[in-house]
C-alpha cells in the first residue's frame, strides 16, 4: 500500500518537476499550439453547424420541388471544411508536438512559424493590393455606381492591415524573444 502511494507521489513530482522545468520557449510554442487548438476546433464545429443547418434548412424548404438533393449537397460542403480543419492538428499544434521537449527545437520551431506567419502576411497583402490596383483599372458597377472604389478601398485597407499587424506567430516569437532576455 505504501508503495503504490509512494510510487504515486514519485510519478506526481517527475510530471510536475518537468512543468516546472519548461523554459520559455516550450511555454510560449505550447501556450501558441493550445490557441490555435482551440481556434481550429471552434472553427471546425461552427462550419460543420453551418453545413449541417444549411444543408437540413434547404432540404426542407426545397421539399416536394425535386432539388432537395442539391441543398443537401450544399451543406455537405459547408461543413466539410469543418471536418477536414477538425481531423488536421495545425501547423503550430505539429510543431510543438514535435519540438516541446527540448527548449532548443521550440526556440527554433517558434522562429519558423514566425518566419512562416510573415511570409503568410506579406503574401496576403501583395494580394490584396493587387485586387486593389485591379479594381481600380478595371472599374464595375454592378449594384452602384462605386462599387469599385468600394472593392479598392476595402482591399487597400486588408492589404495595410497585413503589412502592418503582425501575425500571432510573429507575436509568441517576440514574447519568446522577451522571456528569453528575462531568464538568467
Amino acid at each position: 500500500m505504501y508503495k503504490c502511494v509512494l510510487v504515486v507521489l514519485m510519478v506526481g513530482l517527475v510530471v510536475g518537476s518537468a512543468c516546472v522545468l519548461a523554459g520559455p520557449a516550450q511555454e510560449v510554442l505550447g501556450d501558441l499550439a493550445e490557441t490555435e487548438r482551440s481556434a481550429r476546433v471552434v472553427t471546425g464545429i461552427t462550419s460543420i453547424g453551418l453545413g449541417v443547418a444549411i444543408g437540413v434548412g434547404s432540404y426542407v424548404f426545397l421539399a416536394g420541388s425535386g432539388m432537395e438533393i442539391y441543398g443537401a449537397i450544399a451543406g455537405g460542403l459547408v461543413a466539410l471544411p469543418g471536418v477536414v480543419m477538425l481531423l488536421l492538428p495545425s501547423e503550430a499544434e505539429r510543431a510543438c508536438y514535435d519540438a516541446c521537449d527540448s527548449e532548443v527545437e521550440s526556440a527554433f520551431a517558434l522562429e519558423r512559424l514566425a518566419a512562416q506567419g510573415r511570409l503568410n502576411r506579406y503574401i496576403s497583402g501583395a494580394a490584396n493590393l493587387a485586387a486593389g490596383v485591379v479594381s481600380l483599372l478595371y472599374p464595375y458597377n454592378y449594384f452602384t455606381s462605386y462599387d469599385y472604389v468600394i472593392t479598392a478601398v476595402s482591399s487597400f485597407g486588408m492589404a495595410v492591415i497585413d503589412f502592418l499587424l503582425p501575425s500571432k506567430e510573429e507575436i509568441a516569437y517576440a514574447k519568446y524573444e522577451a522571456l528569453a532576455a528575462q531568464t538568467p
